[in-house]
């Protein structure tokens, strides 16, 4: 008989639930997929800021979403999302907040970050 069920511990990017509802209000779905052909969708998007399998940190969080970001066309709902959860987003490539790194830390990941979208603050 098993008296207790434990929550297995899973690597950062699997502990972020809490924030996917408010991800996917905007249309940006955990492990989003923007295209089947990265080469492919940076020919029809060139001159976009794109990161495949990125990563997104918040300072006081950590890692709280991972998926394709268009920043490009994101920038609107992921300026949303910053500003509904007052901290700024900070955009990782996928080797920068995964593998190796996943539990680098703030520190390591503030200065890899290709993007940040600063949230509104309070005055």
């Amino acid at each position: 008989m098993i008296s207790e069920i434990q929550e297995p511990i899973w690597p950062s990017e699997f502990n972020c639930s809490k924030y996917y509802e408010m991800f996917e209000s905007f249309g940006l779905y955990p492990g989003r997929m923007i295209s089947g052909s990265k080469s492919g969708y940076l020919e029809t998007h060139k001159g976009h800021h794109v990161v495949f399998n990125g990563n997104i940190v918040t300072k006081e969080d950590g890692k709280i979403w991972f998926g394709d970001i268009d920043a490009t066309l994101d920038f609107d709902k992921l300026k949303d999302v910053a500003d509904l959860l007052g901290k700024d987003l900070y955009i990782l490539r996928e080797s920068d907040g995964r593998f190796e790194n996943e539990n680098a830390g703030f520190p390591f990941w503030s200065k890899k970050a290709v993007v940040i979208i600063t949230a509104k603050k309070d005055e």
